[in-house]
């Protein structure tokens, strides 16, 4: 399990280091600040938070593996929780949340998503 958890870091770690470096290649070419409103942090928060709870999941579903699909939906829903109480204030701090700030948040949050479920759901089909 230690070994799952360990080899999914890595491949996301990859996955989110590729997408946001070129995340900042567009807002380059488009002319947008590249480390301005909370890049940085939105990518660090889904990488970390996807980890914990893919963990989470993949610990579960040693124990019950039937009731997963609606730990995963709960898992999602704490992860909504943790952006409204961690990663929104700071897009509010000026009252106004720009489109880019929610690209920023949402576009690693997507590609996290992704690479959870595939990776779920190659571990519960080998089983």
């Amino acid at each position: 399990m230690v070994k799952s958890i360990f080899f999914f870091a890595i491949r996301l770690l990859i996955w989110i280091s590729g997408l946001f470096l070129l995340h900042i290649l567009v807002l380059h070419l488009i002319g947008k600040p590249l480390f301005e409103n909370f890049i940085f942090t939105s990518y660090i928060f889904n990488f970390t938070i996807t980890i914990i709870f893919f963990s989470f999941l993949l610990i579960s579903s040693t124990f019950n593996d039937i009731s997963l699909g609606w730990v995963f939906f709960i898992t999602s829903g704490l992860k909504f929780l943790a952006f409204f109480m961690i990663i929104y204030p700071f897009f509010n701090l000026d009252n106004i949340i720009h489109k880019i700030e929610l690209l920023n948040f949402f576009i690693p949050y997507t590609i996290c998503l992704t690479i959870e479920i595939r990776q779920l759901s190659k571990i519960l089909n080998s089983a």
